[in-house]
C-alpha cells in the first residue's frame, strides 16, 4: 500500500488476511519505507523582544492486533536561537518560518511478528495503525508563544506472509535425507504405498529456488520400498547443495518431498532439517553428515530463555530423535546443537504446536 501527503497524526492501513487454506502461517513481516518534511511556524506572543530555541524529533509507529509494535524516532535537532520582536498583529518582526526539512528520508523498517498467527489468519483484512506525529521541546525563551507544526509524510507498506504449502508436499515419501559420505552425497528415502502410476524424480539446485532433474525412476510395486542415490559434488561447484524428489502421478499431478540441504565445506558446523515441522513433542534432527563425538542440544526463545537442554554423544549417526517431555508453550523457537570439542554449532527454527 502506497499512501501519499498524509497529514493525519493517526491512520489506518488495511492489508488482506492470510487464507488458512493455503497453508500453515507462521510468522509475517511489515516493511515500510517513509519520508516525512516538517515545516515549523514560531510567534513570539510577548510584548518585548525574546530569543528562543527549541528541540524537535519525530515518531514514526506502527501497531497491529496481538501486541505487533513497531516504532521509530528521528534523531532530535535542534532550532535557534531565534530573536524575535514583539508581538506584532500585522508585522513579521515576531515569528520565524523554519523548514522544509526532511525528518524521515525514505526510511527502511522491517518488524517480523510471530506471537499470535490466528489473529492474522481468516477472511477480510487486518488493520494496522499507524502514528505519525512530533515531539517539540522549548529549551529557551518564553511560554508566552504559538508553534504550528505542517507535516507531510509519503509512505508505502508491504505485509509478507511466511507460509509452508498443505498440497505440495508429498505424503508416501518417507526418511528422505541426504549425507555427505565419502566426498560424494548419499540421497536416501522410501516410498510408501505407492501407485504403479507415479513417476519419481530427484532434483538438484544450487539456490533453493531453481531446480533441475537429475535423475529419474519409476518403482515397480505399490509396497514400502527403499531407495539410494548417490551424487557426485564435482557436478555442482557450489558449497550449499539442494536436493528434493519431485512425485507425478498417473494424472499429471506434482507434489514434493521436503528439501535437504547439504553444506560442502568441511570446516563448516553440520547442517540439519528438523521434521515434522511444527512439532508437539518428537523432534527428529537430520543432518547432512555422519557425527561423532559429544553434542549439546538447546532449545531457545526468541528472547534467548533456554527451553530445553540436552548432552548426546554420537557415533556415526546422522539422525537425532528425542522428546520435549515438557513442551513451552506454542510459538517459534531456536534449536541449536553444538560440538563441545570444536564449539561449531548449528541453529534451525522449531515451530511447536499448541
Amino acid at each position: 500500500m502506497t499512501v501519499d501527503s498524509i497529514t493525519a497524526i493517526n491512520s489506518t492501513i488495511d492489508f488482506p488476511k492470510f487464507n488458512p487454506a493455503t497453508g500453515t502461517l507462521f510468522c509475517l513481516q511489515l516493511s515500510s519505507n517513509i519520508t516525512t518534511v516538517i515545516n515549523l511556524d514560531l510567534y513570539n506572543k510577548e510584548n518585548f523582544d525574546v530569543t528562543y530555541r527549541l528541540e524537535s524529533f519525530r515518531r514514526s509507529q506502527f501497531t497491529g492486533p496481538g501486541g505487533f509494535f513497531s516504532t521509530t524516532s528521528s534523531p532530535t535537532k535542534s532550532y535557534g536561537p531565534y530573536l524575535l520582536g514583539p508581538v506584532d498583529p500585522v508585522g513579521t518582526g515576531d515569528e520565524i518560518q523554519i523548514g522544509p526539512d526532511t525528518v524521515f528520508n525514505s526510511l527502511l523498517t522491517q518488524t517480523n511478528y510471530n506471537s499470535n498467527m490466528s489473529l492474522y489468519m481468516g477472511t477480510g483484512n487486518v488493520s494496522f495503525g499507524y502514528l505519525n506525529t512530533s515531539t517539540t521541546t522549548l529549551l529557551q525563551g518564553s511560554s508566552n508563544y504559538d508553534l504550528f507544526v505542517r507535516a507531510y509524510t509519503r509512505f508505502n507498506a508491504s505485509l509478507t506472509y511466511y507460509w509452508c504449502p498443505n498440497s505440495l508436499l508429498a505424503t508416501n515419501i518417507k526418511n528422505f535425507s541426504a549425507i555427505k559420505k565419502d566426498k560424494n552425497i548419499l540421497l536416501k528415502w522410501a516410498t510408501e504405498n505407492t501407485n504403479s502410476g507415479n513417476a519419481y524424480e530427484i532434483e538438484f539446485s544450487h539456490d533453493g529456488r531453481s531446480f533441475n532433474s537429475i535423475s529419474q525412476m519409476d518403482p515397480k510395486d505399490n509396497n514400502l520400498k527403499q531407495h539410494e542415490f548417490q551424487f557426485h559434488p564435482s557436478q555442482s561447484g557450489s558449497n550449499k547443495l539442494y536436493f528434493r524428489i519431485k512425485q507425478i502421478d498417473a494424472f499429471g499431478k506434482v507434489t514434493y518431498s521436503p528439501i535437504r540441504i547439504v553444506d560442502m565445506n568441511d570446516n563448516s558446523a553440520a547442517g540439519f532439517i528438523v521434521y515434522p515441522n511444527p512439532v508437539s513433542r518428537k523432534v527428529s534432527m537430520q543432518f547432512d553428515r555422519s557425527l561423532n563425538g559429544n553434542y549439546i542440544i538447546e532449545l531457545t526463545s526468541l528472547a534467548g530463555q533456554v527451553m530445553y537442554n540436552r548432552n548426546i554423544t554420537l557415533n556415526n549417526s546422522s539422525n537425532v530423535q528425542f522428546d520435549l517431555t515438557n513442551p513451552p508453550p506454542a510459538g517459534i523457537y531456536y534449536l541449536k546443537i553444538t560440538d563441545t570439542k570444536s564449539k561449531l554449532s548449528y541453529t534451525n527454527k522449531l515451530f511447536i504446536k499448541g
